[in-house]
C-alpha cells in the first residue's frame, strides 16, 4: 500500500498520545500543526483505538492522508459508548471536520403546523422552536416545496386560515382566499367556531391517517348537493375530493401500511469526471407518517474511497438525528454495521426505542427498492452535470486563452443603498459547479483608504485587502486557497484596483477578468476586459492584444457560463445588502421607546407607513389605534417632542 509523506511523524504523535490514554469510552479529536480539526471519532476503548492509527496496515490512503497530518490529539471521555456516539455526531455536525463522513445538507426539515393557541386555528409551515409555536406538527417533509404543494391542497381540502394573527384581527371583510374557496373566512363571521373545529378535527385526524371516511363522506355530500340543485356546494366538495387524491398520489404513497418510518437507502457510481480513483455516493431518505409519503430528499456524500456501504449509513444516520427525534422504524438498504449501539444512543436520548431494519420482502422491501431506484438516479444525473459543467471549463479555457483549466473561480461583486449599508461579496465556482460553503461577505468598514460613500472602486479595493491578505498572512490556508480565475462585475477601472491590490499583496499566478455590460446594460451585450498588469493575464502562448475587451457571440454557451457566475454574485450582493437593511430596520429609533416592542411597532408602521409620520402624529391620533394604549401613545408622542427640542 502507497505511503503518504509525513505519516511516519504522525504515526508518531499518535503513538506517544496513545501511551497516556485512559480504556475508557469517548470521543478523540485529531488536530493539525493550525489547530484545525482534522477528524472526530468515538471509541469504546480509546486507548486501543487510539493507538491503532499508529500502524499503516489495513488503513485506507484517507485516512494514511489524514495521520501525516496530524500534530496534536485531545478527547473526552464518556459514560459508555452509546453517549460517545451521540457526542461524536454533535461535534461532527459542529465542525465538519474534513477526514469525517459529513452529512453536508443539514438544515431542519420543515412541518405542518396545526397551531392550538388560538381561537381560530392556523395551518401553517414550520421549522425550528416547537417550545415556541405550541400546537399539532406533522411532518418532517423532504423539502419546503413538498409542504408548499402539501399545504396548497390541504387548503383546498380543508379551508382552515393561513393569515397572521394580526390580519385576522384588524380584517373585517374575506381575502382573496375565501373567494377562491381557499378559506372558510372566520375573520368576517362568515363561519362559526362549531362547524370551523370541525373542519381543524378532518384535518388532523387525515394527516394522522385515522379518516379513511372522509373522502367516502364528501362523496355521498356532494351527490346530496348535486340531486337538490347546489351545484356550486357540489362544486367546492368536488375540489376538496380532488385536493385529497393529490396528497395522496405522492410517489410511494400506495405503501399504505407503512405507518411512522424513515426509509434510508445508499447507492455508489465511479466518479471519472472529477477523479478517477474517488467514489460518489447518493444517500435517498424517504419520510413516512401515519402512512402517508411526506417527501425524498437525496443526499450526497462525494471525493470518498470505496468504503463500505453499511460503514456509512452508520456514521451517516447518527448525525442526521443530531436536532430531530427518529421514528419508531428506520429501514435500510445496508445494515450499518453499529446497529445495537445506535437503537441504545437512540433510547437513551429520546427515551423511545427505534429498530433499524433491513427488510428483505413486503412494503418494506418495496420502500427501500424505491429508494434505491431513485439515488441511482440522482447520482447518475449528478454525475451527468459534472460532466456537462467539466466540458464547459474546458472550453472557458480555451475562450479566455488561459493555460490551464481553472480549478477554483471566485466572482466578485458589491452592494450598497444609497451609498449606506456597503458589502462586497465572493462566490466560489469549482469543477463540480457553485460551492456554497465557500461563499464570503465583507461589511464594507471603509477604514483602509477613506473613500466616499456608494464608492465602487473603494469598496472593491478594501473587499480584496481582506482577502487576499489572509492568503498571505495564512500560507497554509487550504479553506480558502488561491484562485486560478478572479471574476470581476465592472471594467476596466475595477479590474485595475483589483490588480493593484494583488500586486501590492504579492499574490501572483491568478488571472484576473471583469465583465460590463455595456452602455445599454444590457446582458448579451457583455464585454470581457482583461488585466492591464501582465502578471494577471492569461498566461497563453499565442499573440493576443489583451488590451482590447473580448466580445462574445449572444448565443455562445460561454458566454452564458460567465453571465450565470457574474449574476450568481449579483444575487448573493443583492440578497446580503437586504438581510442586511433589514436587521437595520429592526433596530430602528422606536426600538429606544421602552414601552415599543416587535408587536407595537408593527402595528405603528403598518398604521402610518413611516417613521417620519410617526413622530409628527399627535398624541389623539396615537391613542386612536388598536393595540395602542393611551400610557403607550403618550411615550410615543413625548419621545419624539423631546427629539425635536
Amino acid at each position: 500500500m502507497k505511503q503518504i509523506s509525513n505519516f511516519v511523524r504522525g504515526a508518531k504523535v499518535v503513538k506517544d498520545y496513545s501511551c497516556k490514554v485512559t480504556n475508557e469510552p469517548g470521543v478523540y479529536f485529531m488536530y493539525n500543526i493550525d489547530k484545525t480539526i482534522l477528524y472526530i471519532g468515538k471509541a469504546k476503548n480509546l486507548n486501543k483505538r487510539i493507538s491503532s492509527y499508529s500502524k499503516p496496515s489495513n488503513m485506507s490512503l484517507r485516512i494514511q492522508r489524514m495521520v501525516s497530518q496530524i500534530f496534536s490529539i485531545d478527547l473526552i471521555t464518556t459514560e459508555h459508548e452509546a453517549s460517545a456516539l451521540l457526542l461524536e455526531a454533535n461535534m461532527i455536525k459542529k465542525h465538519k471536520p474534513k477526514f469525517n463522513i459529513l452529512l453536508r445538507d443539514d438544515k431542519s426539515y420543515p412541518y405542518i403546523l396545526l397551531r392550538n393557541d388560538h381561537n381560530w386555528q392556523q395551518i401553517i409551515k414550520a421549522r425550528g422552536n416547537k417550545v415556541k409555536n405550541k400546537g399539532d406538527y406533522f411532518g418532517p417533509f423532504a423539502s419546503v416545496d413538498a409542504v408548499h404543494k402539501t399545504l396548497n391542497a390541504m387548503q383546498r381540502a380543508f379551508p382552515l386560515r393561513t393569515c397572521s394573527d394580526f390580519e385576522i384581527k384588524n380584517r373585517s371583510r374575506p381575502c382573496m382566499q375565501y373567494q377562491i374557496k381557499r378559506c372558510s373566512a372566520p375573520c368576517a363571521n362568515l363561519i362559526n367556531k362549531a362547524d370551523y373545529s370541525k373542519i381543524v378535527i378532518d384535518a388532523k385526524l387525515f394527516l394522522l391517517g385515522k379518516n379513511n371516511n372522509l373522502q367516502p363522506k364528501l362523496e355521498k355530500s356532494m351527490e346530496i348537493a348535486s340531486k337538490k340543485f347546489n351545484y356550486e356546494e357540489a362544486a367546492v366538495l368536488r375540489d376538496r375530493i380532488r385536493a385529497l387524491n393529490f396528497i395522496q398520489k405522492a410517489e410511494g404513497a400506495d405503501l399504505r401500511n407503512i405507518k411512522d418510518a424513515d426509509v434510508f437507502s445508499i447507492t455508489h457510481l465511479k466518479n471519472n469526471i472529477v477523479n478517477k480513483n474517488n467514489i460518489y455516493f447518493a444517500i435517498q431518505v424517504f419520510f413516512y407518517r401515519s402512512g402517508k409519503n411526506f417527501g425524498s430528499r437525496t443526499h450526497y456524500l462525494n471525493y470518498l474511497e470505496n468504503d463500505n456501504l453499511n460503514s456509512i449509513l452508520g456514521s451517516f444516520i447518527p448525525q442526521f438525528y443530531v436536532s430531530q427525534i427518529p421514528p419508531p422504524s428506520i429501514l435500510v438498504s445496508h445494515l450499518p454495521d453499529n446497529k445495537t449501539l445506535i437503537e441504545k444512543a437512540f433510547y437513551l436520548k429520546h427515551q423511545r426505542k427505534t429498530r433499524i431494519i433491513c427488510p428483505q420482502k413486503g412494503e418494506n422491501k418495496t420502500a427501500v427498492t424505491l429508494g434505491l431506484n431513485k439515488a441511482k438516479q440522482a447520482i447518475a444525473k449528478k454525475l451527468a452535470e459534472y460532466s456537462s459543467h467539466a466540458n464547459i471549463l474546458k472550453e472557458l479555457t480555451k475562450t479566455l486563452y488561459l493555460y490551464e483549466t481553472p480549478i477554483r473561480i471566485e466572482i466578485y461583486d458589491n452592494s450598497h443603498f444609497s451609498g449606506s449599508n456597503m458589502i462586497g461579496v465572493m462566490v466560489v465556482a469549482g469543477n463540480t459547479g457553485f460551492i456554497k460553503n465557500q461563499y464570503r461577505k465583507f461589511n464594507i468598514r471603509n477604514n483602509i483608504n477613506n473613500f466616499k460613500a456608494g464608492d465602487d472602486y473603494g469598496m472593491m479595493e478594501e473587499v480584496f485587502t481582506r482577502r487576499f491578505n489572509k492568503i498571505r498572512e495564512e500560507s497554509k490556508n487550504i479553506n480558502f486557497p488561491k484562485p486560478d480565475l478572479i471574476i470581476i462585475d465592472g471594467g476596466k477601472g475595477q479590474v485595475s484596483v483589483a490588480c493593484k491590490v494583488l500586486k501590492d499583496l504579492n499574490i501572483k499566478d491568478t488571472t484576473v477578468i471583469g465583465v460590463s455590460k455595456g452602455k445599454q446594460r444590457n446582458a448579451g451585450n457583455e464585454k470581457i476586459h482583461f488585466a492591464s498588469l501582465k502578471e494577471y493575464l492569461p498566461k497563453s502562448n499565442k499573440n493576443i492584444n489583451f488590451s482590447n475587451p473580448l466580445i462574445l457571440d449572444k448565443n455562445d454557451p460561454i458566454l452564458y457560463y460567465i453571465q450565470r457566475l457574474r449574476d450568481e454574485a449579483h444575487r448573493f450582493a443583492i440578497s446580503s445588502q437586504r438581510n442586511k437593511q433589514k436587521s437595520l430596520i429592526k433596530k430602528s429609533i422606536l426600538s429606544e421607546i421602552p414601552s415599543i416592542g416587535a408587536k407595537r411597532k408593527k402595528i405603528l408602521l403598518m398604521h402610518f407607513s413611516s417613521i417620519k409620520q410617526i413622530s409628527e402624529a399627535p398624541l389623539n391620533e396615537l391613542n386612536k389605534i388598536s393595540g395602542i394604549s393611551l400610557k403607550s401613545a403618550e411615550e410615543i408622542y413625548n419621545f419624539f417632542q423631546s427629539i425635536k427640542n
